[in-house]
């Protein structure tokens, strides 16, 4: 499951959930910005693509982080 989500003033106001496939917003603004971002179909195509998303974070975690020594 890939999630992003985007925070002003330590308050979520919008949310990407791969489960849902879609953006929610948790405040006015965020609102607007969901239903703006759910309109981009080429954004959310890619946003979707939890091989794409998940598997280039997990290997750059694993790159950047587990292979370094201590």
């Amino acid at each position: 499951e890939y999630i992003r989500s985007v925070y002003f003033n330590k308050l979520e106001t919008l949310r990407f959930n791969s489960s849902v496939g879609k953006f929610v917003g948790f405040t006015k603004q965020g609102q607007k910005d969901a239903d703006y971002w759910n309109e981009q179909d080429n954004y959310l195509y890619m946003m979707r693509n939890k091989k794409s998303i998940c598997h280039y974070h997990i290997q750059m975690g694993y790159d950047n982080v587990l292979t370094k020594s201590g």
